[in-house]
């Protein structure tokens, strides 16, 4: 990298250049070179946990296109609903909740016969979009070359990127559909071409399908699109340039548009409220500001912020505070996940306090974005993947909080990063790979002899078995639906809840187990929980369970 022409922050001035395509291509090259050559060795990867739901949505939109959610499922089957459901009874009929983006992104890996790697190809073109918006984004919020390619490297880096473009989930189309949307929009502000309007309209209606808190992203962009954030100036800039805002309105009604198209009527009763309320608020906002300090270089730059800036105090009272845990004795992984939430908490609110005082525009639109993600933590759960389409925002934090360190030094802070952020996600990969192929090998040793033999086969679990004991000829079993009878096998996943399954048939007898010892740690299970955080705030680790086997038994 040369040496940077202008290493101060953008204003909205210098945000208005123009950005060729070229341009940009030059910068995202190192972070396309990365991402590919890191996803490429596990293009075959088997599906897991919620892949077979998006899967199955994409199944139903090749036969009814306008219908995406009307097709039965049963998910969640451990004795909490108790029958199979419509997939439109989950979302309350609302394809915004529904996420249904990525089953219509996924239709050609349906049509294309459902292979592992098509669906994980499909993820690989999404994140090579997000790596090239990324890449340019950075250039028209002011920084020079150098940064652009280390923004497009970072965000291929810093977990869970990789980690999630190995699967059939809907984060890595959220994020690039998130940066397509704000950097069309920052190309519209400072050229207001049609189609850089357009094209920012359509990002902006579209992401909140792929993940639904995105649908804040259109409030977001109206606040972008301001030059200053001076109460008396607002009104003035709104009023002197009102159709600059004519894409974020186009993007609210194209919303609209197709939730009351898609939108499923009579979707029953749902329960899932229950699951969105205050009790989840603790364990989800902790696990936020754990985020923002680990995997998240946030807190680690805020810090060496202070420190070269001399605020030492503001280090030394969170220090002290992160001490706390440790002197009560906790836990060391609790202790450790409550400290590092400490230096999380004291990063946000420094950025915000320095913002404010500041009235710095561009500053606050990042915080505002970084923030998006905590409109959903009365949710059950916020896995670290809620936070990947704000990630950008991070890494230009970052990139601020670095503003003044000689480009030397800045250089070798950003190239520790991405070399420590892309070995941790190469770890979480093959760990995660190894949990993906142990259920599918273990779905298919069960069942399929057993199947060949004539024997009949169920199974009662969703992920990965939902996807992986049918193809080896299982049938599926629900509280109210078909049942196994006397001398038929019933095949569980223990760690996906077996033993409530098991519960429904008392008289059984052990036929086979099928156990895993994993080799380059775990992602689920033993306080692990890359795709939850009810499970652990780690999202990779070392450590058994006697929850990590397969069980096949015969009904009595």
């Amino acid at each position: 990298m040369e040496p940077p022409v202008n290493t101060e922050v953008a204003t909205d001035r210098s945000a208005r250049k123009a950005v060729s395509a070229v341009a940009a291509l030059a910068c995202a090259w190192p972070g396309l070179l990365l991402a590919t050559v890191c996803l490429v060795p596990f293009l075959n990867k088997p599906f897991l946990n919620d892949d077979p739901w998006f899967l199955s949505m994409a199944q139903q939109i090749a036969r009814h296109p306008a219908h995406p959610m009307d097709f039965a499922i049963c998910w969640n089957n451990m004795g909490l609903f108790g029958e199979i459901r419509k997939a439109s009874f989950y979302a309350s009929g609302n394809p915004l909740l529904g996420q249904v983006g990525l089953g219509y992104v996924l239709l050609p890996t349906v049509l294309s016969g459902a292979h592992e790697w098509m669906a994980h190809l499909t993820q690989l073109a999404l994140a090579w979009i997000a790596i090239l918006a990324i890449a340019s984004l950075a250039l028209r919020l002011g920084w020079n070359r150098p940064y652009a390619i280390g923004a497009a490297l970072l965000l291929v880096a810093v977990p869970p990127f990789l980690p999630m473009a190995s699967t059939a989930n809907p984060d890595i189309l959220a994020t690039a559909l998130a940066l397509v949307a704000i950097e069309r929009l920052a190309a519209w502000k400072a050229e207001q071409k049609w189609s850089q309007g357009i094209a920012a309209a359509i990002a902006l209606g579209l992401a909140g399908f792929a993940r639904s808190h995105l649908a804040l992203l259109l409030p977001l962009g109206a606040f972008f699109l301001l030059d200053s954030i001076h109460p008396r100036e607002v009104p003035v800039q709104m009023r002197r340039r009102l159709w600059l805002w004519i894409p974020v309105l186009a993007g609210a009604c194209l919303i609209a548009l197709i939730v009351f198209t898609l939108r499923e009527h009579n979707p029953g009763t749902n329960p899932l409220p229950r699951d969105a309320n205050g009790s989840n608020l603790g364990r989800n906002i902790f696990a936020y500001l754990l985020y923002l300090a680990f995997p998240l270089p946030l807190a680690t730059f805020w810090v060496v912020n202070r420190l070269r800036t001399r605020r030492r105090i503001t280090i030394v009272l969170t220090a002290v505070m992160a001490l706390l845990p440790w002197i009560l004795r906790l836990p060391t992984a609790l202790a450790l996940a409550y400290s590092l939430a400490i230096f999380g908490s004291a990063a946000l609110f420094g950025l915000l306090l320095d913002t404010l005082d500041k009235y710095d525009h561009t500053a606050l639109f990042l915080i505002l974005w970084l923030l998006i993600p905590l409109s959903v933590v009365s949710y059950v759960h916020l896995p670290i993947k809620y936070l990947l389409p704000c990630i950008p925002a991070v890494i230009f934090l970052c990139f601020r909080l670095m503003e003044g360190t000689p480009f030397p030094v800045a250089r070798v802070a950003a190239l520790a990063t991405i070399v420590a952020g892309t070995g941790y996600s190469i770890l979480i990969l093959h760990s995660d790979a190894e949990f993906a192929a142990f259920g599918r090998d273990a779905m298919y040793r069960l069942i399929a002899p057993h199947v060949a033999a004539g024997e009949q086969v169920w199974f009662p679990a969703q992920y990965c078995s939902y996807w992986y004991a049918p193809l080896a000829g299982a049938k599926l079993t629900y509280p109210g639906g078909p049942q196994p009878k006397p001398g038929d096998l019933l095949a569980v996943d223990v760690l996906e809840g077996g033993s409530l399954s098991l519960a429904r048939f008392p008289h059984r007898t052990l036929v086979e187990t099928v156990q895993h010892k994993y080799r380059f740690g775990r992602t689920m299970g033993a306080g692990i929980g890359l795709y939850s955080n009810i499970l652990g705030y780690w999202l990779w680790g070392f450590g058994d369970s006697p929850l990590d086997r397969f069980e096949l038994w015969r009904i009595d």
